[in-house]
């Protein structure tokens, strides 16, 4: 089912974005003959994927025919639904629901919140998470904090309570939205229909109205019965605040308070030490991680119906017996701290047969002191400060903030998931592309303002601290959601903290373990350096970073290509945690692409033979990978190591999954290939022959080492393979990684697939990677790969991006699209420097059509590229903006058509921009 699908570069050139073949029809029509109906693919992971198999299939461990059945293979290209989950299914689902950097707190399936984890201490020992448990034994909902809602309904003197939950509602359904949730709650015996939409504020570009310590959980009740009910809302919420410290050392009181703010009623929760004085008694208390505040709020001007802050109960049990707020109730309260204790407010409405209202909540809270390597030469795990809490002095000012501007902030959240969501690509792939950002929403990501504000990332949630390189550049769904996180982390910390400014050398890890550089992550951060400047307006970014980046750049040179052949060597360490040595194909490669992006980045810097040097260098070098790393009768590139017993870790002559990673990244800066492009996609093909096996666990039988991250019954592409043996390679001790799934890897080749032109084979490998994480088998909303919420797996923004065809390039006003299938009929998202909105595409009667529709902020543009379709032909464009004509000239290239205005366009949120190429 292949098809010959484009290959794009986006250079800092006239001739930028420039595809190498045309783009044919491909899957443009293909759901219009497809006879499947959506029902066939809303029953989670298609178990007979494919088959059947012999055993002889897999005696070699991974079949070359992978019998793929048609209906799975039709379901990689149907729209298909949202992912939704009822009854048995709820029980994973565990969707991030806080602000950036602000702890960690899921939305349950059911509605409920849990996983509360606001102090950054890990939930899990590293032992159990390095072993990489959680993804054959998913955790369901639990959490150090009682907290809930509950309805009371009826009519007259009868009424029932239900909790708003699975205890509560017998029939319940969850439907995808991230990053907002949907949560719809109905049963035989409630005269009332509930929903629930649940968020964060999460607004693309907008880091700050991103980075709230707020949940708003929002429910629409519906009376669905002929009579009038009567319905009272409340939640509820417990301090626990000291809750692990303040066992060792009690001496403190809980404190709560009811407040009415502008748009917010609010009750809060938090401790003091009776003992300020004391500092011994201070750790526990106000130096202790679980020290904090905790608030729930009502939104609107009209006060609560009914508030109680020293209320001594969990659960629902006399929720609603509660008082109405009077002037006593705005006082503090005081109770020992050995008390259990909560703080609860709700309303109560009326509602006739057929009518609805919406009551909304928050949920904030403030907890400021945050347990993180702080740098070299300090001692670990020293007291920082979460920046979010300097921010808001108390738990409910945040919330007052969302409260004051939530129409906005809603509305911009709601027009981002619009925007994504209303597409015409699968549900399955728009939600697998962009689910793993929310890694940014998790105990991974910490914000220290200790340390000049700067983001501490872990790889993943309670695994390997300190900003990695080498796993951090495989991610790119940040870098275009949130760029100025990017950028700031280029300035603060790997060229800054992590770099040795006299020699260039960059250390992977930001931490206060020793010193240890490693290729893929210098040679990755540095091509990362390129994607942040990409991501602006002008190049001041770049101007501040270039000498740093250079130096880094010549480190690598002066390192580990010494005679400037090109080719790497020495001992190189990377991200499967070890020295690799000899020629190694995948080092080279990324190496190739840090040169290549230099060499772009000395010419916008005016310094021609800063980057001549560095095209040299990738011209020798790529011709060397070739000559001395290419097999022909393997199909793919080998590592070739030097022969010593102790230097002969690595691939060898296994089909490495990251053979031609360098390439990968190429794609994702839209500039031109280095290696060969039929052996790019040879290597690629043999990638799916000997590393996808369509059941995981028939490979493992034979190589039980590593951790399981696919389990039996599971499709998945390997690491490495040896389908025509091990040669020169260690005998004993194999390194576990080559066994294992990982989908931050698979993700790359997936993406790379996909640019390449092997849309099936990409969509294939994604949407295996979907399969595994349906809401029956685990959490849909936590890719695993060493720890929950692996950093690696944002990786998966490049098959989007690549399915658009999408290239920018900011500061010279290009920006370019050429979709990979529908291309009769595609719309999905984009982002640019300082907006974002929709790109359609369309087809009618031969007549091509485009249309930018910007949605959020503003964008500039010089020029605008459209990639050909098979079987249209165009010579000439009219742009409109806003339905008025722009000046603009045409010109047609073997690939594509390139629109350059006649003046800079610059055009804020709102505007269209159409181009009928006719």
């Amino acid at each position: 089912m292949d098809k010959k699908l484009i290959q794009n570069s986006c250079c800092p050139t006239s001739s930028c974005c420039e595809p190498k073949q045309p783009v044919t029809n491909g899957r443009r029509s293909f759901i219009k003959k497809a006879s499947l109906s959506a029902a066939m693919f809303a029953v989670g992971p298609v178990k007979l994927m494919a088959g059947p198999f012999s055993q002889e299939d897999f005696q070699h461990g991974i079949p070359k025919d992978k019998k793929l059945t048609k209906e799975w293979m039709a379901s990689l290209y149907a729209r298909g639904e949202a992912l939704n989950a009822t009854g048995e299914d709820l029980k994973y689902i565990g969707m991030p629901i806080n602000g950036i950097g602000t702890g960690q707190i899921y939305l349950g399936g059911d509605g409920r919140l849990w996983c509360w984890n606001l102090d950054g201490e890990p939930d899990d020992v590293w032992k159990e998470m390095g072993a990489g448990h959680k993804y054959m034994k998913p955790v369901t909902p639990y959490s150090p904090i009682d907290q809930g809602f509950a309805l009371q309904v009826g009519s007259g003197k009868e009424k029932r309570v239900f909790r708003l939950d699975s205890s509560g509602f017998q029939d319940i359904v969850f439907t995808n939205k991230y990053p907002m949730g949907d949560v719809r709650y109905s049963d035989a015996d409630c005269p009332v229909k509930v929903q629930l939409e649940a968020y964060t504020p999460f607004i693309p570009l907008n880091r700050d109205g991103s980075s709230y310590p707020v949940t708003v959980m929002r429910y629409t009740i519906i009376n669905t019965s002929t009579e009038e009910q009567d319905i009272a809302i409340a939640g509820w919420i417990e301090n626990f605040s000291n809750y692990r410290t303040g066992k060792e050392n009690s001496n403190g009181v809980r404190l709560s308070q009811y407040q009415e703010l502008e748009g917010l009623s609010v009750v809060e929760c938090w401790t003091e030490s009776l003992d300020d004085d004391n500092e011994e008694n201070k750790i526990p208390f106000h130096h202790a991680n679980d020290f904090g505040a905790v608030a729930l709020g009502l939104l609107g001007d009209g006060k609560p119906d009914f508030v109680d802050v020293m209320r001594s109960q969990s659960g629902a049990k006399n929720l609603f017996e509660a008082k109405k707020p009077n002037k006593k109730t705005g006082k503090i309260k005081e109770r020992p701290f050995s008390d259990k204790a909560y703080a609860s407010l709700g309303r109560r409405v009326k509602l006739k047969p057929g009518e609805r209202t919406t009551v909304t909540f928050t949920l904030s809270w403030r907890f400021p002191n945050a347990r993180f390597v702080t740098g070299f030469g300090k001692t670990a795990w020293t007291r920082d400060i979460d920046y979010y809490a300097t921010q808001w002095p108390k738990a409910s000012a945040s919330a007052n903030i969302v409260a004051l501007k939530e129409k906005e902030l809603r509305s911009d959240t709601q027009k981002w998931v619009d925007s994504w969501y209303d597409s015409t690509l699968p549900y399955w792939f728009l939600e697998r592309t962009f689910i793993p950002v929310n890694c940014m929403q998790t105990q991974l990501a910490k914000r220290l303002a200790m340390q000049d504000n700067r983001y501490g990332l872990d790889e993943g949630v309670a695994c390997c601290e300190g900003n990695c390189t080498h796993v951090w550049h495989y991610a790119q769904g940040l870098a275009r959601l949130f760029p100025v996180i990017e950028r700031e982390c280029r300035e603060q910390v790997e060229f800054d903290l992590n770099l040795k400014a006299d020699t260039g050398a960059m250390n992977f890890r930001c931490s206060t373990k020793e010193f240890n550089e490693a290729p893929d992550g210098q040679c990755g951060t540095i091509l990362r350096v390129l994607r942040e400047s990409q991501m602006t307006t002008d190049y001041s970014f770049l101007e501040g970073i270039w000498e740093r980046t250079k130096r880094a750049m010549d480190y690598v040179i002066e390192t580990w290509d010494k005679d400037e052949d090109g080719v790497m060597t020495g001992a190189q360490h990377n991200t499967l945690d070890g020295n690799w040595f000899g020629k190694v194909h995948w080092l080279t490669n990324m190496y190739h692409a840090a040169l290549k992006a230099s060499a772009v980045m000395a010419k916008q810097m005016e310094e021609p033979e800063v980057a001549a040097r560095y095209e040299t260098l990738v011209t020798k070098g790529a011709t060397a990978m070739v000559d001395v790393m290419w097999k022909e009768e393997f199909g793919y590139f080998i590592h070739i190591p030097e022969l010593e017993p102790e230097k002969t870790r690595g691939s060898t002559t296994g089909c490495h999954i990251d053979q031609v990673l360098g390439e990968f990244w190429l794609y994702n800066l839209g500039l031109d290939p280095v290696l060969p492009r039929e052996k790019v996609r040879k290597a690629l093909e043999s990638l799916w022959t000997y590393n996808f096996s369509p059941n995981v666990g028939e490979f493992r039988k034979d190589h039980p080492k590593g951790r399981w991250f696919a389990a039996e019954g599971d499709a998945g592409l390997v690491m490495c393979t040896w389908p025509f043996g091990k040669e020169n390679a260690q005998k004993t001790s194999f390194h576990r990684y080559y066994n294992e799934c990982m989908s931050g890897f698979e993700w790359q080749v997936s993406a790379h697939m996909i640019w390449e032109g092997m849309l099936e084979k990409g969509l294939a490998i994604g949407k295996a990677i979907s399969d595994r994480y349906q809401p029956q088998h685990r959490n849909p909303y936590n890719e695993v790969e060493c720890g929950d919420h692996y950093a690696r797996a944002m990786a998966s923004y490049s098959a989007f991006m690549a399915m658009c065809g999408y290239r920018y390039n900011g500061p010279e006003g290009k920006l370019a699209f050429g979709p990979r299938m529908q291309q009769d009929d595609f719309k999905a998202a984009f982002t640019t420097a300082e907006g974002w909105g929709q790109f359609v595409q369309k087809i009618d009667a031969d007549m091509l059509t485009a249309e930018i529709d910007l949605r959020y902020g503003k964008l500039m543009l010089k020029e605008f590229t459209l990639d050909k379709v098979e079987g249209v032909a165009a010579k000439d464009v009219k742009v409109e903006l806003n339905g008025n004509k722009v000046g603009s000239s045409f010109k047609e290239a073997s690939n594509n058509y390139v629109v350059q205005f006649t003046t800079d366009l610059s055009f804020d949120e709102g505007s269209k921009l159409r181009f009928e190429f006719s």
